[in-house]
C-alpha cells in the first residue's frame, strides 16, 4: 500500500514527496519515511550533492525506475534540500501509484 500524502494529484501531473542521502554507493530506493505526518519516499544517490549533480542523478534515477522520459520529471521545490518534490509532468497521480506499487513491496515486503 501506498501511504496516503506520498503521491499528489496536480493539473500538470502527479507529485511525489521524497528524501534523498546523497553519496551513496550506489542509487537505490530505500523505502518511506514519514516525517511530521508526511510521507516521503527515501532514495539513496550515488551521486555528491555538489552543482547539481545530485538532482540530475535523481532525475536520471526516477527515469529508468518509473519508465518515463527525463522530459517528464522536475523538481518543483528543493533543489538545494534533502527533502524534494518531483512532478511527472502527464502522468497521473493512480498511474504513479500503479509503477511504486511494485517497487514499494519489493523494498518494503512487509508493509506494502
Amino acid at each position: 500500500m501506498i501511504p496516503k500524502g506520498l503521491i499528489r494529484d496536480t493539473t500538470p501531473g502527479a507529485v511525489l514527496a521524497v528524501r534523498v542521502t546523497p553519496r551513496a554507493s550506489r542509487s537505490n530506493f530505500q523505502g518511506v519515511l514519514l516525517k511530521e505526518d508526511q510521507p516521503m519516499l527515501r532514495i539513496a544517490l550515488q551521486a555528491p550533492p555538489i552543482d547539481g549533480r545530485a538532482n540530475d542523478e535523481l532525475i536520471a534515477f526516477l527515469s529508468r525506475q518509473l519508465d518515463l522520459p527525463r522530459s517528464s520529471l522536475e523538481i518543483i521545490r528543493g533543489l538545494q534540500s534533502r527533502e524534494k518534490l518531483v512532478r511527472t509532468i502527464g502522468t497521473s497521480g493512480e498511474e504513479l501509484r500503479e509503477t511504486l506499487l511494485p517497487i514499494l513491496r519489493r523494498i518494503m515486503p512487509s508493509s506494502a
